[in-house]
């Protein structure tokens, strides 16, 4: 039930536009890093992640960048500031 509510708040976020922005994807790498931390698999987290596929609202490129970030969270690679940041970086000036 954690699983479901974690979730729900870190990707509800993502699900509100149908771009997603900078902040949400921050918020989606600090919900996996919440997750990990109370001993979800990365399997667990991607699968939760792969359902915002069925929602219609992100292209494959943004679907694939949101499993990005949740993998790269969970195994530390990359803190939720850094996801921020590094998304920032990338976005034209």
């Amino acid at each position: 039930m954690r699983l479901i509510v974690s979730l729900v708040l870190g990707f509800h976020c993502a699900m509100a536009a149908a771009a997603v922005t900078c902040e949400q994807l921050a918020d989606i790498a600090y919900a996996t890093q919440q997750l990990r931390d109370q001993g979800h698999s990365l399997h667990v987290v991607l699968a939760e992640a792969g359902k915002l596929e069925l929602s219609g609202k992100f292209t494959s490129n943004e679907l694939d960048r949101i499993k990005d970030v949740v993998e790269r969270a969970f195994k530390g690679i990359r803190s939720p500031l850094e996801v921020l940041q590094e998304c920032k970086d990338k976005l034209p000036r």
